[in-house]
C-alpha cells in the first residue's frame, strides 16, 4: 500500500547521530518496508559525523544543498560532494562526513540499502 510521509510531521533524530539533524521518513515504522531506509539530513556549520562503518546495509547519500566532504577508509581519502551529487559507501568500509562552511548548512537524502531503519544498520563507531 502507498504510504505519505510528511517531513512536518516527523520529529527530528539528533541520536543516531548527534551533530546532525535527522528526520527518518522511510522506515519500517513509518510504511512497513522491509527493503530500505530513508532520511532527510542536515549537517550544520562545522558539523562533523563520527568515523563508523555499516555492518547491514549500504548508505547512499544525495546533496541538495551545500558542500560536504566524505572521508572513506583508514586512509581517510576524501570526496567533496555537492549539489546534485550522489555518494554511495558500501556496508563495511568505514566513513565520515564534515561540513567545512562556516556559514552554510548541507541538505541532503541518506538512505540505506540492507535494513529498514537506520538503527538496524549494524553501525559501529570507530574510534
Amino acid at each position: 500500500m502507498a504510504v505519505k510521509v510528511s517531513m512536518k510531521d516527523l520529529p527530528i533524530d539528533a541520536k543516531y547521530e548527534p551533530s546532525f539533524d535527522t528526520h527518518q521518513g522511510i522506515t519500517d515504522a513509518t510504511t512497513g518496508t522491509t527493503d530500505g531506509q530513508m532520511a532527510r539530513v542536515h549537517f550544520p556549520p562545522k558539523s562533523e559525523s563520527r568515523f563508523h562503518y555499516h555492518t547491514n546495509a549500504d548508505m547512499i547519500f544525495y546533496c541538495l544543498s551545500g558542500k560536504t566532504i566524505f572521508r572513506v577508509g583508514r586512509e581517510k581519502k576524501e570526496y567533496l560532494v555537492e549539489p546534485g551529487d550522489f555518494f554511495f559507501v558500501p556496508r563495511g568500509q568505514i566513513h565520515n562526513n564534515v561540513n567545512p562552511s562556516e556559514t552554510e548548512t548541507v541538505e541532503g537524502v541518506a538512505a540505506y540499502f540492507g535494513c529498514t531503519d537506520p538503527y538496524k544498520s549494524g553501525k559501529v563507531i570507530v574510534e
